[in-house]
């Protein structure tokens, strides 16, 4: 039997070597494509209401709206390139990028945040809204931010859209980012002599005008220091949305269907197709975690409730006051 020589096991270390280096940045690396929600790790925390059913650290998000959107994360090198065909016109969504932080308020409390950059193309042109998620009001510092670089393909090459840096200063300046938004929303109580009430109107915005046009309540059977995530999953629950406008754009509530796990329901159906009527109640929730959902009064058994419900309280910025309502209510 030849005895290995010095020269071959050093081949084979090397080879070896290079394999396991192969590996760890294929695991780093997730591709997504078509039309889905795909969700991919945080190291910078998630909101509260995170589903104990998934792991607490996947809840970045990458919603691609369209059937030849594709997307690729790296988490070593925290690069997003998003792409799509030059077929659709200025008004289609090819997808967005939701990412969870946190920061310090003015009040000291370090509270969740999270940042959506929405994602349009348009032949060669895309287009890109940013949004700040925020439970309160104001400006935030030691702002905590996964770094990625959000970019898109554009021929054989591609065009950043968002640095590490501008997705952090936007965290930390809520305004300016509002100030560059195609859309901005305007969140005030409903009762104005209970402002910390999980009640809230949410107003919709074209540049300098606002209208209300929905009313977001969350009320629950069991005490408030009980757990979101685990009230959601095994209590007894309701999230009212209602519409105080019949001017919605249809695109929004239908994206916001698609997003949360409602677009398939039956009862939904001509919500999807024609959107929301002034005074339309949509309504989910829970009776000892059996979930359903509502709409105008009728009702069907769903059992995704409390999965869609964890999402809309986490992803959503209507979501994220409620949680956050709930938090400090029974945070002494």
């Amino acid at each position: 039997m030849q005895t290995p020589s010095i020269a071959s096991i050093g081949y084979s270390l090397a080879c070896l070597a290079l394999l396991t280096l192969s590996a760890q940045a294929n695991a780093a690396l997730s591709e997504f494509s078509g039309r889905g929600v795909f969700h991919f790790a945080s190291t910078s925390g998630c909101a509260s209401a995170a589903s104990p059913q998934r792991n607490d650290h996947d809840c970045n998000r990458i919603a691609l709206d369209v059937a030849d959107a594709r997307a690729s994360v790296d988490l070593s090198t925290h690069a997003i390139v998003i792409g799509a065909d030059a077929d659709h016109d200025s008004k289609t969504v090819v997808g967005d990028v939701l990412l969870h932080g946190s920061g310090i308020a003015a009040d000291g409390q370090r509270v969740p945040l999270s940042l959506q950059v929405l994602l349009r193309r348009s032949g060669q042109v895309w287009k890109s809204d940013t949004y700040v998620h925020a439970p309160v009001r104001g400006q935030f510092t030691e702002v905590i931010l996964d770094p990625y670089q959000i970019s898109v393909r554009e021929g054989d090459g591609e065009r950043v859209l968002l640095t590490a840096e501008q997705a952090r200063d936007a965290l930390a300046q809520p305004s300016l980012a509002a100030r560059l938004a195609r859309y901005f929303v305007v969140v005030r109580p409903s009762d104005k002599q209970n402002p910390s009430a999980d009640d809230i109107t949410i107003g919709l915005g074209i540049g300098r005008v606002s209208k209300s046009v929905m009313r977001a309540r969350f009320t629950s059977a069991q005490p408030s220091t009980t757990e979101l995530a685990a009230l959601l999953e095994h209590g007894t629950w309701n999230l009212e949305l209602q519409a105080l406008s019949g001017q919605i754009p249809l695109w929004v509530v239908q994206r916001q269907l698609f997003v949360f796990g409602l677009e398939h329901s039956p009862l939904l159906k001509e919500v999807r197709q024609r959107g929301l009527n002034k005074r339309d109640s949509l309504e989910l929730g829970a009776v000892n975690g059996q979930g359903y959902l509502r709409y105008n009064g009728r009702e069907e058994r769903f059992a995704k409730a409390n999965a869609a419900g964890a999402a809309f309280m986490r992803d959503s910025f209507i979501g994220l006051i409620l949680a956050w309502h709930r938090h400090s209510q029974s945070t002494p």
